[in-house]
């Protein structure tokens, strides 16, 4: 991986071939909101030395002390390489330097790499709850508390809102 940079990015073409690694990721995820990503706090892209985009991971729109994770993908040529957690390590790095004080991330209970990813960053498991898509799945919920501050168990409750949890 001492060949992948990771960067802040913001140059809408580079923004365009990002949401393009996403739109051709290989689950059955629900289709990428291209001005949603457009919009997010920050975008980070892996890249090789010759400026490939291999990789890219965002903290999703919004304002306040709260980020959300989100849009991680890594090209299948690069994986198993580490660069999924450069990316989420980056996004810390960045949530700190915005101020955020909490970052949190909802993952599939099948995407069982994301998970393990979030984990070895240091996040904790929350709860799991049934996806607001009707679609049936579990989702479950972590979070990085980035200030000793924070009253994370009042914070993902709020951010939870209805949503019925899973058994």
């Amino acid at each position: 991986m001492s060949d992948i940079q990771f960067v802040i990015s913001e140059q809408p073409e580079e923004l365009a071939l990002a949401a393009q690694l996403i739109d051709g990721r290989d689950d059955d995820a629900h289709p990428l909101d291209h001005q949603v990503f457009f919009h997010s706090r920050a975008v980070i892209l892996a890249k090789t030395f010759e400026g490939e985009i291999v990789g890219c991971a965002a903290i999703k729109a919004g304002k306040g002390t709260v980020g959300e994770l989100g849009y991680l993908v890594v090209s299948s040529h690069y994986r198993r390489q580490g660069i999924a957690q450069g990316l989420t390590q980056k996004r810390i790095e960045v949530a700190k330097a915005l101020g955020i004080l909490i970052l949190y991330a909802t993952i599939r209970a099948e995407n069982t790499s994301s998970q393990a990813n979030l984990l070895k960053a240091g996040f904790h498991f929350w709860r799991d709850y049934l996806s607001i898509r009707g679609t049936g799945n579990t989702v479950g919920w972590y979070y990085l508390a980035l200030s000793t501050n924070v009253d994370a168990e009042a914070i993902m409750l709020s951010l939870v809102g209805d949503r019925i949890q899973a058994v």
